[in-house]
């Protein structure tokens, strides 16, 4: 599933199958939708749908679904998960905690070539071309108080041809690494910086989130508002009136949510910086989420908003 920033609003287990139960408030349920490019024929398209809950006091499971859509291409994609996580806290109001998680999962990919015109390549058939794939992520989380930190290695094993020439890809493994702490400023206020290294094996482009979110308890309504800097630390080489240039990948996002009893929403704008880019429209995203059950386990102040 590609990755954007849909897990800095309240959704890490998006990202980290250890987060799977990680607390105790009981089902987590997620969903989203995001579009971008807005006027422009095919653009790309993702909807989500997660849940996940604690199960006992040691283990947790999770399921994700996922639909992701990109011109004539697009891949339904399912997880499952299992989490176990071992306490080392006195009770269950100081949170210090270390998860291990498994998610196992496959994707169906389809690249409709009905519209394309008749050619003598042989790879354009002309038909809907479908493959399918099988994967195991893995991953590691600790949380301590207001710190976390999440290690994930998506695709640790995989199994699975390109959707055109049923080349085996042999090296699609992503690794995903990030830490984030909760600094409380007032009893009602909280600010949440963080980072994340996304680090993909097969195109050798890794990126870098930097990310902060100043977080809000008004009564019984939480907000939060935030920004995430996205860099790619590798060039994207393309042409300008037929002369090559170069410019690292970077994107900006501004995030708003809230949340009020068992129930969250939040928005996150996604712009392009700099000259490479397809248009001026940016990436929308909007995520809706219930907590079932959710009264059992409220730490502190700060760690409630999560």
């Amino acid at each position: 599933m590609p990755v954007y920033t849909d897990y800095l609003t309240d959704n890490y287990y998006v990202l980290h199958p250890a987060m799977a139960g990680a607390h105790y408030e009981g089902l987590k349920l997620r969903t989203s939708y995001r579009t971008q490019w807005l006027g422009i024929a095919n653009a790309p398209s993702m909807q989500t749908l997660n849940a996940h809950a604690r199960v006992g006091d040691k283990s947790g499971v999770g399921g994700l679904f996922f639909h992701d859509k990109n011109g004539f291409q697009s891949q339904l994609g399912f997880q499952g998960t299992y989490a176990h996580h071992i306490n080392f806290y006195r009770s269950r109001a100081e949170v210090n905690q270390l998860s291990f998680g498994l998610s196992a999962g496959g994707s169906f990919h389809r690249h409709d070539q009905s519209t394309f015109n008749p050619t003598n390549d042989p790879i354009i058939l002309g038909t809907n071309v479908s493959s399918s794939s099988m994967f195991v992520d893995v991953g590691l989380t600790y949380n301590y108080v207001s710190l976390y930190a999440h290690l994930t290695i998506q695709n640790l094993l995989f199994v699975g041809n390109n959707i055109n020439d049923q080349v085996l890809l042999n090296k699609p493994k992503r690794l995903l690494a990030s830490v984030g702490n909760f600094f409380e400023i007032q009893p009602d206020w909280a600010l949440e910086p963080s980072v994340l290294v996304d680090y993909i094996q097969y195109v050798d482009r890794p990126n870098v989130d930097v990310n902060l979110k100043s977080h809000h308890n008004i009564r019984e309504t939480q907000l939060w508002v935030g920004t995430s800097y996205r860099k790619g630390l590798t060039n994207t080489l393309t042409n300008n009136n037929s002369t090559p240039y170069s410019e690292p990948f970077s994107q900006l996002s501004a995030i708003l949510g809230m949340r009020h009893n068992k129930w969250m929403f939040s928005y996150t704008y996604t712009v392009g910086v700099g000259n490479i880019k397809i248009n001026n429209s940016g990436f929308h995203q909007l995520t809706l989420g219930i907590d079932i059950l959710s009264d059992a386990y409220r730490p502190t102040t700060i760690r409630g908003i999560l």
